[in-house]
């Protein structure tokens, strides 16, 4: 059989239908949609805002939200009465300003009751931190939290009872030119006002405790050695009479090693970190009032003193000093005096 021969008329309407087919062929392509599965999102109520913008008090601790969403980014939670500005609402959620952060957040508007500006102190700047700190206690009595390190009665917003847990982060300086210590929620309390356990009590020595130092001394003298947890113990002689943890350098200001002597006592002193070129209002420097019993090992300031500030028994805390108790570091006042060994190791 031979060969279909199509006219030349054929043969154009041929391609014309070819071409014709390859456009319908890309248009249906480029509309046929996609079915990509995705994840289900929630979605969120959108936010209203007020007109006038309302003081609202927290009812009870109450965690800010990042979005109108239980399952939301929390922040920090606040305290009952923390006061904070309803800007608007979403659903069953408040869009509110808090004046301590000057941020904005989410809350359930149910737990907001009726409230009224608060004090200017709540947008105040907060002073510069002397000391960070990490350490739980309790108030020794009914304390008012300021939103201010400050006498003044308006700064206060609510009390905390007596034996109240109270987490503290750092020490600063009043506007009375008082020590006062910041909680974790940004509150402020006079130091006088707070109380911290005490380290755990040492246990009587028994007859293969504690382990002898390599090096011992006539009379009245104090071994440290800083192998963790750190321990001082006082030695009369050969036998040890009362061992304790004790708060170590850290870092670069690691507590030296060596043979040392007690060079000078004070019995209430007032540590300034610029006396050992650290800035009082830099990163790490401290104004510290009240530091009992201190006695000086080294004229650049190491000494053993009781620690009201820190909590790390046993382990690294300090700018190098030696660290302890009260009861400890009232013991070893009475037992030490000027010129009285100490030998520092691990």
């Amino acid at each position: 059989m031979g060969m279909l021969n199509w006219p030349d008329s054929s043969r154009a309407v041929r391609r014309q239908l070819l071409l014709l087919l390859v456009c319908l062929f890309v248009v249906s392509a480029a509309t046929v949609p996609t079915y990509a599965q995705s994840a289900s999102e929630p979605t969120l109520p959108a936010t209203e805002p007020l007109a006038s913008p309302i003081w609202a008090l927290l009812l009870e601790p109450t965690a800010l939200r990042s979005q109108p969403d239980d399952a939301a980014e929390a922040f920090a939670t606040l305290r009952p009465l923390a006061p904070l500005q309803v800007l608007g609402y979403a659903g069953d959620w408040a869009y509110v300003y808090n004046p301590r952060t000057k941020g904005t957040a989410y809350v359930a508007s149910a737990l907001l009751g009726a409230g009224e500006a608060p004090s200017p102190y709540a947008e105040a700047d907060p002073p510069p931190v002397e000391v960070e700190l990490d350490r739980t206690g309790w108030v020794a009595e009914d304390t008012p939290l300021a939103f201010y390190p400050t006498p003044d009665p308006t700064a206060a917003y609510t009390d905390m009872p007596a034996g109240a847990a109270i987490e503290v982060t750092a020490q600063v300086q009043g506007d009375d030119g008082q020590d006062w210590y910041r909680t974790a929620d940004g509150d402020y309390v006079p130091v006088s006002a707070v109380q911290f356990p005490s380290p755990p009590a040492t246990p009587a020595f028994s007859a293969t405790a504690p382990v002898r130092p390599r090096q011992t001394f006539a009379g009245n003298w104090i071994d440290v050695n800083l192998s963790l947890p750190a321990r001082l113990t006082a030695y009369a002689g050969s036998t040890p009479v009362r061992s304790m943890l004790v708060i170590i350098g850290r870092g670069p200001l690691a507590t030296p090693t060596g043979t040392f002597s007690i060079m000078r006592r004070v019995a209430n002193e007032t540590m300034d970190s610029s006396t050992i070129g650290i800035p009082r209002r830099s990163a790490g420097g401290y104004y510290l009032t009240g530091v009992l019993f201190t006695q000086y090992f080294l004229p650049t300031g190491q000494s053993i003193h009781y620690n009201y500030w820190s909590a790390n028994w046993g382990y690294p805390g300090s700018h190098g000093c030696l660290g302890l108790s009260y009861s400890d570091a009232a013991y070893i006042w009475s037992f030490a005096g000027v010129g009285t060994t100490v030998s520092i190791h691990y």
